[in-house]
């Protein structure tokens, strides 16, 4: 188990360098879409590692990178009620600066909330996408 969360931190982290190597050209703005299973009864930690997150980049000076969490939606088979799941988040990380501009910058800060996210979930499937520029 601690190796599966130590590879998914890793590929965390690893991730971006890929998006200056062989990339096809994308008209529009790279998205990494993570999607994040919740440990139990850690979805306010993890929505709290997702503000540590954007906090850590505009504190570092990036401002035109966006990060967001989408709760998802589920439907109750039985009672038919909607709700939030506790178990699933996707994130977003919008227009994600390269390596190249974060590796010198990382910190205590960083590591705080990597740390956050590794505490209360684990990454189940990750994409890197070219979503169309959607505001000019």
């Amino acid at each position: 188990m601690r190796t599966a969360i130590f590879l998914a931190a890793l590929t965390t982290l690893q991730i971006p360098s890929v998006l200056g190597q062989n990339m096809p050209p994308c008209d529009g703005d790279i998205d990494i879409v993570r999607i994040s299973t919740i440990k139990p009864g850690a979805i306010q930690g993890f929505m709290a590692a997702v503000a540590a997150h954007k906090a850590w980049y505009r504190s570092h000076g990036f401002s035109d990178n966006v990060i967001v969490a989408s709760r998802v939606i589920i439907r109750d088979e039985k009672t038919g009620a909607i709700s939030y799941s506790a178990a699933e988040v996707v994130t977003h990380h919008l227009r994600p600066p390269g390596p190249a501009q974060t590796a010198a910058k990382r910190d205590a800060a960083w590591d705080d909330y990597v740390k956050q996210y590794r505490d209360t979930s684990e990454i189940k499937n990750e994409y890197i996408t070219c979503l169309p520029k959607l505001v000019p």
